[in-house]
């Protein structure tokens, strides 16, 4: 048999089910190959075939179905690069096939260009992978499971395999291929699946002694053990917050739920981290946008205690830990569960989550100062009054950078059951619609809602063509703000408004949305106030297939609250701690929600 179909019936017993592709001649025999073995789904641009296999992955949370993308040589792996990039940051499993040359055109590195589309795909994308490799000779199912296995074992990440052209053309032996061994085994570092005695005793006496502890849950935790532990995490009564990677593990209004914690996190969600007298971290990396940039003053009156699978997370030791544990973090949050049990804690937490629950009450996600621009919407209303109309089994998109995507992370309100995803490790522009392709096609009879903002939106928008063409559930919201308003805000703070490249008077071009929905037979409908009000967008939201909503959004809409700067003592601009947010509090309530902080901290 042909090594093309040899290649997809693996992968097909492996899992795969669908391909998100672009076609090339690098790739022709794999693609025929797979035409008649899986869901073949064509995209506009290659970038778009890697966003919409990483999100497929993500909305199935590993029930059975896979994805991945395919693109040619050449100019189809710097395209999907950054499809790369994004996997790469936020851990997530991606297996990119590619197409390349012949092999006889490789056996001169020391000449640019041999082959049509040559070039060393395998070394752009390497220091974003966990796995980069030019396939020169058939690999055996065995060595596929292997490859493809390693792309979801331990701290995820993307694979990417470029196979020589006449690689896949070759006859082979399928019952040789099948009995081959792997060539390399790729196993992930030992570590441990248990407490020491020693941690055990030192985390059960900081438990012992806490009377405000807190769960900061992250992405690292797989969502399916989370689930499954939650009856004896809600009997231990720790609240929890998250991480924007967890952000849908745990509904809004369950009573442990603590908030999301972030520099453009919620403002009671940061008052509670910070005066927590212990956080532990469950696969949280505690980067500058989790702690602030402040970050020596991140959980200031707590003591850190860091379960992380990535020992290099944890050798950053930034901020300072008082324990670091090298743990899957479901494996380690079973474990402390069971120290738990054993220590027979008798401690109640029924103050430190009513202390909670006033925070909630004093600071409201939807503040007042978000908004001052009627005959406008306001995202921060918009958003809230979106949370209230989706239904608990919705996917939900929220892309990929500035006020839309800041947006939703501080007001909406998760329901159990809604998929909320999104990608901000790299932040990068452009994500949204190919995510929502791909949530929308790992299950096509839910609704997914994509709200993206209208820049970023600009940069994919030709993946419509996909939308319609697969006629897909996928309601669209754009916050259209006529530029890239986030930019446009820090030029007008740091350059006195000298503003350049952020709307259209500054040389951005922004199509007409609705005559570009309208192109591409996409019913759309403005919104320009209340979404709740208007009938003819409720309409819409209900509908079956493609609808777009273009939120009409002032551009010189502030999006509050968030961290800024101030000057210390000694004359210096230094960032604020992530809970001393503006718009400032007054003294009085900064006093009585901060009641656990020092008075220097407290603004």
């Amino acid at each position: 048999m042909k090594y093309s179909d040899y290649f997809i019936e693996s992968l097909v017993e492996l899992g795969y089910t669908h391909c998100f592709f672009v076609g090339g001649g690098n790739v022709m025999h794999l693609l025929e190959s797979a035409r008649t073995r899986m869901e073949c789904v064509a995209v506009v641009h290659e970038v778009s075939a890697g966003i919409a296999a990483e999100y497929f992955n993500v909305a199935n949370r590993g029930k059975g179905k896979r994805a991945f993308a395919m693109v040619t040589a050449g100019p189809g792996i710097t395209n999907l690069s950054t499809a790369i990039g994004g996997a790469w940051l936020e851990s997530r499993e991606l297996l990119v096939v590619g197409g390349q040359a012949r092999t006889d055109f490789l056996s001169h590195p020391e000449v640019r260009q041999i082959g049509h589309q040559q070039i060393d795909g395998r070394s752009i994308v390497e220091p974003m992978s966990k796995l980069s490799m030019t396939v020169t000779e058939p690999l055996g199912l065995n060595e596929l499971k292997n490859v493809t296995d390693f792309s979801r074992s331990g701290r995820k990440g993307p694979v990417f395999l470029e196979i020589c052209l006449d690689i896949t053309a070759m006859e082979v032996d399928k019952n040789a291929l099948n009995a081959a061994p792997e060539h390399i085994k790729r196993v992930e570092p030992k570590i441990p699946t248990q407490f020491s005695s020693d941690e055990a005793t030192k985390f059960t006496e900081l438990l012992k002694k806490s009377s405000r502890p807190l769960f900061l849950v992250g992405g690292g935790l797989d969502f399916q053990a989370f689930v499954k532990l939650l009856p004896q995490l809600s009997q231990l009564g720790i609240p929890v917050a998250t991480t924007w990677n967890a952000v849908d593990y745990l509904d809004f209004d369950h009573p442990l739920y603590a908030g999301r914690p972030n520099t453009y996190g919620m403002r009671w969600a940061n008052g509670v981290i910070q005066q927590a007298d212990l956080v532990i971290t469950l696969g949280a990396r505690l980067g500058l946008q989790q702690t602030g940039f402040a970050w020596q003053e991140f959980a200031p009156v707590g003591n850190v205690v860091r379960i992380e699978l990535d020992s290099n997370e944890l050798g950053l030791d930034q901020p300072k830990s008082f324990m670091n544990i090298n743990m899957d973090a479901a494996t380690g949050l079973t474990a402390l569960l069971e120290v738990v049990k054993d220590g027979k804690l008798t401690s109640d937490y029924s103050t430190w989550r009513s202390f909670i629950g006033e925070l909630r009450k004093e600071l409201p996600v939807v503040e007042k100062a978000t908004f001052q621009y009627p005959g406008f919407t306001n995202p921060f209303e918009f958003v809230e009054q979106l949370g209230g109309l989706l239904n608990s089994d919705d996917r939900v998109v929220a892309c990929s950078s500035g006020g839309a995507y800041t947006t939703m992370m501080q007001v909406f309100a998760q329901k159990q059951g809604q998929l909320l995803t999104n990608n901000k490790g790299l932040a990068s522009m452009g994500y949204g619609l190919a995510g929502a392709i791909g949530t929308a096609l790992e299950n096509p009879a839910k609704r997914t809602v994509l709200v993206e903002g209208d820049g970023g939106f600009a940069q994919n928008l030709s993946e419509l063509g996909t939308v319609q063409n697969r006629a897909l559930n996928l309601k669209i919201f754009i916050f259209s703000n006529k530029g890239y308003a986030s930019i446009r805000v820090s030029q007008k703070a740091y350059f006195a408004g000298a503003y350049i490249g952020c709307d259209a008077e500054t040389g951005v071009g922004l199509p007409d949305w609705a005559k570009a929905f309208d192109a591409y037979g996409i019913p759309s409908v403005e919104i320009s106030g209340s979404l709740i009000e208007n009938m003819e967008a409720l309409g819409l939201l209900r509908s079956d297939g493609p609808a777009a909503f273009i939120v009409n959004v002032h551009p010189d809409q502030s999006f509050l609250p968030k961290i800024t700067s101030r000057i210390s003592s000694d004359g210096k601009m230094k960032s604020n701690p992530i809970h001393l947010m503006d718009p400032q509090l007054d003294e009085i309530t900064a006093q009585r929600i901060f009641r656990f902080l020092p008075d220097s901290l407290k603004g």
